[in-house]
Protein backbone atom coordinates (compact mmCIF):
# COMPACT_ATOMS: atom_id res chain seq x y z
CA UNK A 1 0.00 0.00 0.00
CA UNK A 2 1.42 3.25 -0.84
CA UNK A 3 2.54 6.14 1.75
CA UNK A 4 1.15 9.61 1.60
CA UNK A 5 4.41 11.12 1.19
CA UNK A 6 5.55 15.14 1.33
CA UNK A 7 8.44 16.04 -0.69
CA UNK A 8 9.95 19.46 0.29
CA UNK A 9 11.47 21.51 -2.68
CA UNK A 10 10.98 22.12 -6.09
CA UNK A 11 14.20 21.72 -7.41
CA UNK A 12 15.26 18.84 -10.07
CA UNK A 13 16.61 16.42 -7.04
CA UNK A 14 13.00 17.12 -5.09
CA UNK A 15 11.20 17.32 -8.52
CA UNK A 16 13.02 13.73 -9.07
CA UNK A 17 12.61 12.60 -6.21
CA UNK A 18 8.41 13.07 -6.49
CA UNK A 19 7.93 11.60 -9.60
CA UNK A 20 10.09 8.30 -8.68
CA UNK A 21 8.26 7.95 -5.60
CA UNK A 22 4.89 8.45 -7.68
CA UNK A 23 5.61 6.29 -9.85
CA UNK A 24 6.39 3.42 -7.23
CA UNK A 25 2.81 3.53 -6.35
CA UNK A 26 2.89 6.28 -3.35
CA UNK A 27 0.86 9.04 -3.17
CA UNK A 28 3.20 12.29 -3.09
CA UNK A 29 2.93 15.85 -2.67
CA UNK A 30 5.72 18.61 -4.24
CA UNK A 31 5.89 21.86 -1.68
CA UNK A 32 7.47 24.62 -2.78
CA UNK A 33 7.15 28.48 -2.45
CA UNK A 34 7.85 28.89 -6.02
CA UNK A 35 6.97 27.23 -9.78
CA UNK A 36 8.89 24.12 -9.38
CA UNK A 37 12.83 23.87 -11.24
CA UNK A 38 12.91 27.97 -11.07
CA UNK A 39 15.86 28.34 -8.20
CA UNK A 40 18.86 26.86 -8.62
CA UNK A 41 18.15 23.99 -10.92
CA UNK A 42 17.25 26.72 -13.83
CA UNK A 43 20.57 27.91 -14.58
CA UNK A 44 23.10 25.60 -15.07
CA UNK A 45 24.62 24.90 -18.11
CA UNK A 46 22.40 21.95 -18.95
CA UNK A 47 25.09 18.78 -18.49
CA UNK A 48 23.92 15.65 -17.90
CA UNK A 49 26.74 14.40 -16.99
CA UNK A 50 28.99 10.79 -16.10
CA UNK A 51 32.17 12.81 -15.73
CA UNK A 52 32.27 15.19 -13.39
CA UNK A 53 34.00 12.71 -10.53
CA UNK A 54 36.78 15.48 -9.13
CA UNK A 55 35.13 17.62 -6.60
CA UNK A 56 36.80 21.01 -5.52
CA UNK A 57 37.91 19.99 -2.33
CA UNK A 58 40.79 18.38 -3.83
CA UNK A 59 44.78 18.42 -3.29
CA UNK A 60 44.81 20.68 -6.38
CA UNK A 61 42.80 23.27 -4.86
CA UNK A 62 45.04 23.84 -1.87
CA UNK A 63 48.64 24.65 -4.45
CA UNK A 64 45.93 26.89 -6.27
CA UNK A 65 44.93 28.84 -2.87
CA UNK A 66 47.91 31.52 -2.35
CA UNK A 67 46.41 32.68 -6.95
CA UNK A 68 43.10 32.38 -5.55
CA UNK A 69 43.69 34.93 -2.43
CA UNK A 70 43.94 37.70 -4.75
CA UNK A 71 40.37 37.34 -5.28
CA UNK A 72 40.47 37.87 -9.29
CA UNK A 73 39.70 34.88 -10.51
CA UNK A 74 36.46 34.23 -12.85
CA UNK A 75 36.34 30.57 -11.85
CA UNK A 76 36.08 31.28 -8.21
CA UNK A 77 35.78 34.71 -6.07
CA UNK A 78 34.60 35.38 -2.24
CA UNK A 79 33.62 37.94 0.17
CA UNK A 80 36.70 37.90 2.82
CA UNK A 81 34.26 39.08 5.50
CA UNK A 82 31.69 36.38 4.96
CA UNK A 83 34.63 33.81 4.66
CA UNK A 84 35.22 34.80 8.16
CA UNK A 85 32.04 34.24 9.44
CA UNK A 86 32.27 31.09 8.27
CA UNK A 87 35.97 29.77 8.65
CA UNK A 88 35.39 26.33 10.78
CA UNK A 89 32.72 25.44 7.44
CA UNK A 90 36.01 26.40 5.25
CA UNK A 91 38.51 24.90 7.46
CA UNK A 92 36.32 21.93 7.30
CA UNK A 93 36.27 21.91 3.77
CA UNK A 94 39.37 22.30 2.85
CA UNK A 95 40.31 19.60 5.11
CA UNK A 96 38.77 17.06 2.67
CA UNK A 97 41.23 18.15 0.21
CA UNK A 98 43.30 14.88 0.21
CA UNK A 99 44.44 11.94 -2.30
CA UNK A 100 42.13 9.62 -0.29
CA UNK A 101 39.33 11.62 -0.42
CA UNK A 102 39.38 12.21 -4.03
CA UNK A 103 39.38 9.06 -5.12
CA UNK A 104 36.76 7.76 -2.87
CA UNK A 105 34.66 10.80 -3.65
CA UNK A 106 35.16 10.29 -7.49
CA UNK A 107 34.23 6.45 -7.29
CA UNK A 108 30.57 8.26 -5.48
CA UNK A 109 30.01 10.77 -7.66
CA UNK A 110 30.34 8.32 -10.69
CA UNK A 111 28.09 5.51 -9.37
CA UNK A 112 25.75 8.26 -8.65
CA UNK A 113 26.16 10.36 -12.42
CA UNK A 114 25.87 7.22 -13.95
CA UNK A 115 22.69 6.24 -12.83
CA UNK A 116 20.92 9.28 -12.96
CA UNK A 117 21.89 9.23 -16.69
CA UNK A 118 20.37 6.38 -17.45
CA UNK A 119 17.06 7.20 -15.74
CA UNK A 120 17.19 10.82 -17.53
CA UNK A 121 17.19 9.08 -20.83
CA UNK A 122 14.23 7.15 -19.86
CA UNK A 123 12.51 9.93 -18.30
CA UNK A 124 13.08 12.34 -21.24
CA UNK A 125 11.36 9.61 -24.02
CA UNK A 126 8.69 9.13 -21.65
CA UNK A 127 7.95 12.98 -21.62
CA UNK A 128 8.54 13.07 -25.37
CA UNK A 129 10.45 15.96 -24.51
CA UNK A 130 14.04 14.15 -26.78
CA UNK A 131 14.28 17.14 -28.99
CA UNK A 132 16.07 18.70 -25.33
CA UNK A 133 18.67 15.72 -25.00
CA UNK A 134 22.32 16.26 -27.02
CA UNK A 135 24.32 13.32 -27.31
CA UNK A 136 27.22 15.92 -28.53
CA UNK A 137 28.62 15.43 -24.81
CA UNK A 138 30.27 17.94 -22.86
CA UNK A 139 33.94 19.54 -23.54
CA UNK A 140 36.50 21.70 -21.21
CA UNK A 141 39.13 23.76 -23.23
CA UNK A 142 42.49 25.08 -23.02
CA UNK A 143 44.37 28.23 -24.05
CA UNK A 144 47.23 27.17 -23.16
CA UNK A 145 49.67 23.67 -22.38
CA UNK A 146 50.26 24.32 -18.61
CA UNK A 147 46.55 24.78 -18.53
CA UNK A 148 46.03 21.70 -19.73
CA UNK A 149 48.73 19.94 -17.45
CA UNK A 150 47.38 21.23 -14.60
CA UNK A 151 43.66 19.34 -15.38
CA UNK A 152 45.95 16.45 -14.83
CA UNK A 153 44.47 14.84 -11.75
CA UNK A 154 40.86 15.22 -13.33
CA UNK A 155 42.12 13.26 -16.12
CA UNK A 156 43.58 10.52 -13.99
CA UNK A 157 40.04 10.66 -11.64
CA UNK A 158 38.23 10.37 -15.51
CA UNK A 159 40.48 7.34 -15.99
CA UNK A 160 40.47 5.12 -12.29
CA UNK A 161 36.72 5.76 -12.96
CA UNK A 162 36.04 4.82 -16.19
CA UNK A 163 35.08 7.62 -17.95
CA UNK A 164 35.31 7.91 -21.71
CA UNK A 165 36.94 11.10 -23.23
CA UNK A 166 38.86 12.21 -26.39
CA UNK A 167 41.71 14.31 -26.18
CA UNK A 168 41.31 17.15 -29.06
CA UNK A 169 44.14 19.51 -30.67
CA UNK A 170 44.42 22.94 -31.85
CA UNK A 171 43.40 22.16 -35.74
CA UNK A 172 40.62 19.44 -34.36
CA UNK A 173 39.31 21.75 -32.50
CA UNK A 174 38.57 24.36 -35.15
CA UNK A 175 36.93 21.56 -36.98
CA UNK A 176 34.57 19.91 -33.62
CA UNK A 177 33.84 23.45 -32.90
CA UNK A 178 33.99 25.95 -36.15
CA UNK A 179 32.52 28.77 -34.22
CA UNK A 180 35.08 29.37 -31.54
CA UNK A 181 38.02 31.49 -32.22
CA UNK A 182 41.16 29.27 -32.83
CA UNK A 183 42.89 30.37 -29.38
CA UNK A 184 42.72 26.58 -27.58
CA UNK A 185 45.85 24.17 -27.37
CA UNK A 186 43.51 20.92 -26.03
CA UNK A 187 40.20 20.37 -25.65
CA UNK A 188 38.84 17.59 -23.76
CA UNK A 189 35.51 16.03 -24.79
CA UNK A 190 33.62 14.01 -22.29
CA UNK A 191 32.40 10.96 -25.21
CA UNK A 192 29.15 9.51 -23.44
CA UNK A 193 28.29 13.23 -21.65
CA UNK A 194 25.00 14.61 -22.59
CA UNK A 195 23.11 17.98 -22.50
CA UNK A 196 19.50 19.42 -22.50
CA UNK A 197 18.73 22.71 -24.43
CA UNK A 198 16.41 23.41 -21.47
CA UNK A 199 16.77 22.82 -18.06
CA UNK A 200 13.29 24.50 -16.99
CA UNK A 201 11.33 23.06 -19.80
CA UNK A 202 12.97 19.64 -18.84
CA UNK A 203 11.61 20.23 -15.26
CA UNK A 204 8.26 20.97 -16.62
CA UNK A 205 8.33 17.85 -18.64
CA UNK A 206 9.01 15.93 -15.35
CA UNK A 207 6.58 17.84 -13.40
CA UNK A 208 3.90 16.99 -16.00
CA UNK A 209 4.63 13.21 -15.75
CA UNK A 210 4.49 13.77 -12.24
CA UNK A 211 0.99 15.14 -12.06
CA UNK A 212 -0.44 12.40 -14.76
CA UNK A 213 0.64 9.81 -12.23
CA UNK A 214 -1.78 11.11 -9.53
CA UNK A 215 0.64 13.93 -7.91
CA UNK A 216 0.00 16.76 -6.16
CA UNK A 217 2.00 20.21 -6.44
CA UNK A 218 1.23 22.36 -3.80
CA UNK A 219 3.04 26.00 -3.92
CA UNK A 220 3.89 27.11 -0.83
CA UNK A 221 6.24 28.85 1.67
CA UNK A 222 7.43 25.63 4.10
CA UNK A 223 7.58 27.35 7.99
CA UNK A 224 7.85 24.07 9.74
CA UNK A 225 8.22 20.82 10.57
CA UNK A 226 6.84 19.09 13.54
CA UNK A 227 6.64 15.12 14.03
CA UNK A 228 3.53 13.44 15.04
CA UNK A 229 3.10 9.94 16.37
CA UNK A 230 3.34 8.71 13.36
CA UNK A 231 4.33 10.94 10.64
CA UNK A 232 4.75 14.45 10.56
CA UNK A 233 2.82 17.93 9.71
CA UNK A 234 4.20 20.12 7.37
CA UNK A 235 3.41 23.39 7.86
CA UNK A 236 3.29 25.72 5.26
CA UNK A 237 2.09 29.60 4.32
CA UNK A 238 -1.34 27.99 3.14
CA UNK A 239 -1.75 25.95 5.71
CA UNK A 240 -0.86 22.77 7.47
CA UNK A 241 -0.77 18.70 5.87
CA UNK A 242 0.22 15.53 8.43
CA UNK A 243 2.51 13.18 5.75
CA UNK A 244 3.14 9.79 6.65
CA UNK A 245 6.97 10.53 5.14
CA UNK A 246 8.63 13.51 4.23
CA UNK A 247 11.77 14.06 1.99
CA UNK A 248 13.72 16.87 2.57
CA UNK A 249 15.28 18.27 -0.89
CA UNK A 250 15.40 22.03 -0.57
CA UNK A 251 18.26 22.81 -2.06
CA UNK A 252 20.41 25.39 -0.18
CA UNK A 253 17.60 25.52 2.12
CA UNK A 254 17.60 22.05 3.87
CA UNK A 255 19.77 22.88 6.50
CA UNK A 256 17.26 25.29 7.95
CA UNK A 257 14.22 22.63 7.52
CA UNK A 258 16.28 19.95 9.19
CA UNK A 259 17.15 22.51 12.01
CA UNK A 260 13.65 22.68 13.06
CA UNK A 261 14.11 18.84 14.18
CA UNK A 262 17.51 19.38 15.33
CA UNK A 263 19.60 18.21 12.91
CA UNK A 264 22.97 20.80 12.42
CA UNK A 265 24.20 20.08 9.02
CA UNK A 266 27.73 21.35 7.57
CA UNK A 267 26.15 23.18 4.51
CA UNK A 268 27.23 25.85 2.33
CA UNK A 269 26.59 27.38 -1.01
CA UNK A 270 28.21 27.83 -3.92
CA UNK A 271 26.27 30.83 -5.88
CA UNK A 272 26.69 31.28 -9.38
CA UNK A 273 25.44 33.69 -12.22
CA UNK A 274 24.48 33.01 -15.65
CA UNK A 275 23.49 35.94 -19.00
CA UNK A 276 22.20 35.09 -22.07
CA UNK A 277 23.25 36.16 -25.34
CA UNK A 278 21.45 36.31 -28.75
CA UNK A 279 23.75 33.86 -31.01
CA UNK A 280 26.53 36.07 -33.55
CA UNK A 281 26.59 35.37 -37.28
CA UNK A 282 28.84 32.41 -37.17
CA UNK A 283 28.43 28.57 -36.43
CA UNK A 284 26.77 27.59 -33.23
CA UNK A 285 28.25 25.22 -30.36
CA UNK A 286 27.29 22.18 -30.53
CA UNK A 287 27.57 21.36 -27.11
CA UNK A 288 28.24 23.16 -23.44
CA UNK A 289 31.96 23.90 -23.59
CA UNK A 290 33.84 24.98 -20.33
CA UNK A 291 36.68 27.39 -20.55
CA UNK A 292 38.89 26.29 -17.73
CA UNK A 293 41.16 29.09 -17.77
CA UNK A 294 39.10 31.71 -18.60
CA UNK A 295 36.63 30.04 -15.60
CA UNK A 296 33.30 30.08 -17.57
CA UNK A 297 31.27 27.73 -19.48
CA UNK A 298 29.15 28.45 -22.56
CA UNK A 299 26.27 26.46 -23.60
CA UNK A 300 23.61 26.90 -26.88
CA UNK A 301 20.22 27.10 -24.88
CA UNK A 302 16.98 27.39 -26.69
CA UNK A 303 16.97 30.99 -24.57
CA UNK A 304 20.29 31.69 -26.58
CA UNK A 305 23.93 31.44 -25.24
CA UNK A 306 23.93 30.86 -21.78
CA UNK A 307 27.18 31.97 -20.05
CA UNK A 308 27.47 30.89 -16.63
CA UNK A 309 30.29 32.15 -13.95
CA UNK A 310 32.25 30.19 -11.77
CA UNK A 311 32.00 29.80 -8.16
CA UNK A 312 30.90 32.87 -5.38
CA UNK A 313 31.08 31.94 -1.78
CA UNK A 314 29.04 34.20 -0.22
CA UNK A 315 26.19 34.26 2.09
CA UNK A 316 23.27 32.49 0.28
CA UNK A 317 21.01 35.78 0.56
CA UNK A 318 23.39 38.44 0.24
CA UNK A 319 22.55 40.88 -2.88
CA UNK A 320 24.20 39.71 -5.93
CA UNK A 321 27.53 40.84 -7.28
CA UNK A 322 27.72 40.71 -10.92
CA UNK A 323 31.15 41.55 -10.89
CA UNK A 324 32.19 37.96 -11.65
CA UNK A 325 29.69 37.21 -14.78
CA UNK A 326 30.28 40.09 -16.09
CA UNK A 327 34.05 39.79 -16.68
CA UNK A 328 32.86 35.83 -17.44
CA UNK A 329 30.60 37.59 -20.53
CA UNK A 330 33.04 39.50 -21.46
CA UNK A 331 35.90 36.23 -22.20
CA UNK A 332 32.82 34.73 -23.91
CA UNK A 333 32.71 37.18 -26.26
CA UNK A 334 36.44 36.91 -27.02
CA UNK A 335 36.19 33.35 -28.02
CA UNK A 336 32.89 33.22 -29.93
CA UNK A 337 31.13 35.82 -31.56
CA UNK A 338 27.51 36.81 -29.98
CA UNK A 339 25.17 39.93 -30.36
CA UNK A 340 22.95 41.82 -27.36
CA UNK A 341 22.55 40.48 -23.59
CA UNK A 342 18.96 39.11 -23.87
CA UNK A 343 18.39 39.17 -19.84
CA UNK A 344 17.35 42.62 -18.36
CA UNK A 345 19.99 41.38 -15.58
CA UNK A 346 21.68 38.32 -15.11
CA UNK A 347 20.37 35.42 -13.08
CA UNK A 348 21.66 34.01 -9.31
CA UNK A 349 21.35 30.71 -8.28
CA UNK A 350 22.64 28.97 -5.00
CA UNK A 351 24.29 25.23 -5.36
CA UNK A 352 24.15 23.50 -1.65
CA UNK A 353 27.46 21.67 -0.89
CA UNK A 354 28.45 19.62 2.01
CA UNK A 355 31.90 19.87 3.66
CA UNK A 356 32.84 16.88 1.84
CA UNK A 357 31.51 17.66 -1.51
CA UNK A 358 29.20 14.69 -1.57
CA UNK A 359 25.34 14.99 -0.88
CA UNK A 360 23.32 13.34 1.92
CA UNK A 361 20.67 10.71 0.66
CA UNK A 362 18.88 8.43 3.14
CA UNK A 363 17.22 8.42 6.59
CA UNK A 364 17.40 10.84 8.54
CA UNK A 365 19.67 9.54 12.16
CA UNK A 366 17.24 10.43 15.02
CA UNK A 367 13.67 10.34 12.76
CA UNK A 368 12.13 7.30 11.21
CA UNK A 369 10.14 8.13 8.19
CA UNK A 370 12.55 11.42 7.91
CA UNK A 371 14.88 11.09 4.41
CA UNK A 372 17.61 13.99 3.42
CA UNK A 373 17.83 14.34 -0.63
CA UNK A 374 20.78 17.48 -0.69
CA UNK A 375 23.57 18.81 -1.25
CA UNK A 376 24.64 18.31 -4.57
CA UNK A 377 26.72 21.01 -5.36
CA UNK A 378 26.44 21.84 -8.99
CA UNK A 379 25.98 18.66 -10.13
CA UNK A 380 22.09 18.56 -9.22
CA UNK A 381 20.55 18.10 -12.54
CA UNK A 382 23.35 15.25 -13.15
CA UNK A 383 22.93 13.39 -9.82
CA UNK A 384 18.92 13.77 -9.60
CA UNK A 385 17.26 11.13 -10.80
CA UNK A 386 19.72 8.47 -9.05
CA UNK A 387 19.52 10.11 -5.80
CA UNK A 388 15.42 9.85 -6.50
CA UNK A 389 16.06 5.54 -7.20
CA UNK A 390 18.15 5.78 -3.91
CA UNK A 391 15.62 6.99 -1.73
CA UNK A 392 12.31 5.06 -3.13
CA UNK A 393 14.04 1.95 -2.88
CA UNK A 394 14.55 2.83 0.71
CA UNK A 395 11.33 4.42 1.05
CA UNK A 396 10.01 0.74 0.10
CA UNK A 397 13.01 -1.42 1.96
CA UNK A 398 14.65 -2.77 -1.31
CA UNK A 399 18.52 -2.92 -2.18
CA UNK A 400 19.44 0.59 -3.49
CA UNK A 401 20.51 -0.02 -7.10
CA UNK A 402 23.89 1.30 -5.57
CA UNK A 403 25.91 1.13 -3.01
CA UNK A 404 24.66 4.36 -0.81
CA UNK A 405 26.89 4.39 2.16
CA UNK A 406 28.96 6.93 0.59
CA UNK A 407 25.92 9.80 0.79
CA UNK A 408 24.60 8.97 4.20
CA UNK A 409 23.75 11.97 6.79
CA UNK A 410 25.73 9.75 9.90
CA UNK A 411 28.80 10.34 8.26
CA UNK A 412 28.92 14.06 9.78
CA UNK A 413 28.12 14.54 13.91
CA UNK A 414 24.23 16.02 12.56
Amino acid sequence: MGKNIAVIGGGIVGVCSALDLQQAGHHVTLIDRKQPGRETSYGNAGVLSESSVLVMNNPVLLRKLPGLLRNQSTGLRYNPLFVLKRLPWVLKFLSYCTKSHAKHAAKALRALQVLSLGHHKAWINEANVTHLLRYAGWMKLFRTQKGFDGFAAEIEAMQETGVKFTIYEREQIRQLEPGLEPIYEKAVLMDETCGVSSPAELTDAYIAMFIAAGGTVTKADVTGLVPQNPGFEVKHSEGALVFDQVVVAAGPWSADVAKWLGYNVPLGWERGYHMHLEPGDVPQLGRAAYDVEGGFAIAPMRQGVRITSGVEFEHRDAPPNYTQIRKAVAEARKIHKMKGEIDAEPWMGRRPTLIDSLPIVGPAPRHKGLWFNFGHQHLGLSMAPGSAKLITSMIDGGTPPIDASPYRADRFPV
